[in-house]
């Protein structure tokens, strides 16, 4: 029954593992997380704050269908609240 549940913990942090990769690759290369929900939105359509399981972003970018280059212009990214990585689109 140890071994069961041990086996079930493994599995379900390389999920966990998995869902913070893709995210922070995604926001890494300027785009929208993927498994992060929004919570505090701007008005232009994606800026704000978007959290995951233990993870969040802090995302400023260009969403609105006018604006010249859309996308995550920079991002702050944080796991269980200890900033971790942040990046600026030249």
């Amino acid at each position: 029954m140890k071994k069961k549940f041990f086996i079930l913990l493994i599995l379900l942090f390389f999920l966990w593992l998995g869902l913070l990769i893709t995210d922070f690759i995604r926001v890494n290369h300027f785009e929208k997380p993927l498994f992060a929900l929004a919570t505090e939105t701007a008005d232009d359509g994606g800026s704000g704050k978007y959290i995951g399981l233990g993870y969040s972003f802090h995302i400023k970018g260009n969403f609105l269908p006018e604006d010249e280059f859309p996308g995550v212009t920079s991002f702050t990214a944080y796991i269980f609240g200890i900033e971790i990585a942040n990046g600026v689109r030249d």
